[in-house]
This record gives C-alpha cells, structure tokens and sequence, in this order.
C-alpha cells in the first residue's frame, strides 16, 4: 500500500497573468527554500504570453499549474489557490517579485516553535531591474519601527500592535497557518486592483496571535513606466471603494471589532482613498469623490462619537470635511 505524500511545509499561492520573463525564477525560488518542503500553485490569470508554458516546462512534483481561462483579478486567483492549499502554512506571492528563501525557512520555524496564527515581516521595494534599493513607505516604516525597533521578533496580539492594520495591505509578507485562516474564512476581493485590502484586514482580524519577524521576505519590483496595473488612473481605479466596502462589511459582521478598531479603519480608508484621487484622471475625480463621500457616510454614528471625544478627533474632523466635499 503506497503511504501518502508528506503534508508541504508551506503552500506559495501565485497568481499569474503575462508573466513569462518572471515567474520561472519566482517557483523556482520557492523550491530552494532550505529543508522545508514547499507547494507552488500557480494560478494563471487569462496569460496571453507564454507564461503557462514556462511553468508546464519546470517539471516538478510540487508545481501544479490551474488555468482560469480569462481575467479574473489576482484577488480571485488567490481564492482559488488558498482552496486547495496543502500546505502547514502558505504565503500568496507576486510573480514578479523577488522572495528571501532563507528568510521563509527561518518563519516557518518560528511559527512552528511559537504556534502562532501569522508571521509579518518587512520587505524592500527596487524600481524595475536596477539596483535602486529603498526600505518599506514611510507609514510603514515608522509602524514597523514603533512596534518592532531593533527586536529580532515579537511576539504579539493585534490589541498591542493595532496601526499594523493600516500598514501596506501587501499579501506577500505574511506566512499564514493555513488550516486556522481556513476556519476563519479568509479571502480576497474580486476587484482587479485594491483585492488585496480585505486579505490583509482578515487575516489581521482573525490572528488569534501575531509573529513580528524582523527581516525582509520579499522584494518588490516597482515599474519604472509606471505601466503595472498599480499604477492606472481611470475609472478602473474606483474599485478601490468597492474594496473599502467589502472590508467596512466584513467588520460591520464584527460589531466588537468594528468598535475597536474602527479609527483605525477610518483613517486607513482616508489615507487610502486620498492616494488614489490625487492619481486620477480629471474626468474621473469627481466619481472618486462622491464614492468616497458615499463610504465616509457608512460610519457607525457610535464610533464616530468615541473618535470625535476620545480616540482620535482630529480623525473626526477628517472624516466631517471629506463627508461635505
């Protein structure tokens, strides 16, 4: 009787749409993660390029390959590829970004001797293929520093650390115990940009326990034409607060939480929000602003009423002037 195959160590989720001159190095990147056994679901996205023959090419046991056939958004793809995750933990992964092996390793370990729910780590951004390195945005920057400073790790709960909700919503610095996000239902957005808002404020949200590991995983290659989907400024760009909405609703769920964290919410949702309108077209800023207006408007009058007198009010009076524009 043939025994089963080892339960990965780890299950790397990477949506992929035209990603032939990069996503053969990102798997393969993945496969050299020292003594850890790790699965690779690439989740092709609609590619018109040769990326799916680049991974049909690699030819490994731990490699599986699932066509959608048309665009879907990487949010999707992801939920597509956490379902059938086999991995102890996983991490969804950009297929143009550069990944730290020897740094995954070390997090699986931790989490292993820590039973943590999620490992959160740094990460560096480099423009195109030059060799111009810069560390994390200056909000996350001063977060990381704030909560981590010079500590190898911490180990935490989201009530220590609770602005680490505002940070970047980048899905491919966290390694997540994959059976727990499971039960607690983790997804992403369907949008074709910002999907990734709801990932990051759900697996905060459901961490019963935090791990702050403090060294980079990931690498992430800014364009220097400005020409990735990041960076579009259309009506496409609106989609952001179909993301916010989904997220608000998924608290709205969670009235202890919503209460607890909302100022970190709403401050998120104004950062977030004031990013992509000074990016839009001129045609477009006006829809931006009524969407945002229509969003600010969903606040919890209770909430509202902690921030304006306890929490935050200079927040307050944020969220009062951008509600009358």
């Amino acid at each position: 009787m043939t025994s089963p195959a080892p339960v990965p160590d780890l299950t790397a989720i990477i949506p992929m749409c035209n990603a032939a001159a990069t996503v053969g190095k990102v798997v393969d990147s993945f496969l050299q993660v020292p003594g850890k056994r790790v699965e690779v679901i690439v989740v092709d996205d609609g590619s018109t390029d040769d990326s799916v023959e680049v991974v049909r090419a690699l030819a490994q046991e731990d490699v599986r390959l699932v066509t959608l056939g048309s665009n879907h958004g990487a949010g999707h793809a992801r939920n597509v590829g956490f379902e059938l995750a086999r991995g102890r933990y996983s991490i969804f992964f950009d297929a143009d970004d550069e990944l730290d092996a020897d740094v995954v390793a070390r997090a699986i370990g931790a989490l292993d001797s820590t039973d943590t729910d999620v490992a959160m780590m740094p990460y560096i951004y480099r423009r195109g293929w030059t060799t111009d390195y810069t560390g994390m945005n200056s909000f996350d920057q001063i977060v990381w520093e704030r909560y981590v400073g010079d500590d190898a790790r911490r180990l935490v709960r989201l009530s220590e650390v609770p602005r680490l909700l505002g940070f970047s919503n980048y899905p491919w610095n966290k390694l997540l115990r994959t059976e727990h996000f499971r039960r607690t239902g983790l997804r992403f957005s369907a949008t074709h940009v910002h999907n990734d808002i709801l990932g990051h404020w759900m697996t905060l949200l459901g961490a019963r326990s935090i791990l702050l590991l403090n060294e980079p995983v990931c690498t992430h290659i800014v364009g220097d034409g400005g020409g990735n989907l990041s960076h579009r400024m259309g009506r496409e760009r609106l989609a952001l607060f179909d993301a916010l909405d989904e997220t608000y609703d998924e608290l709205q769920r969670r009235p202890d939480l919503r209460n607890r964290y909302s100022h970190h919410y709403w401050d998120f949702a104004l950062r977030s929000s004031a990013w992509a309108l000074d990016r839009l077209a001129p045609e477009v800023v006006d829809d931006g602003r009524q969407r945002l207006q229509q969003h600010l408007l969903r606040i919890n009058l209770a909430d509202f009423m902690r921030i304006r007198e306890r929490r935050d009010p200079s927040l307050a009076d944020r969220i009062v002037r951008r509600s009358l524009v």
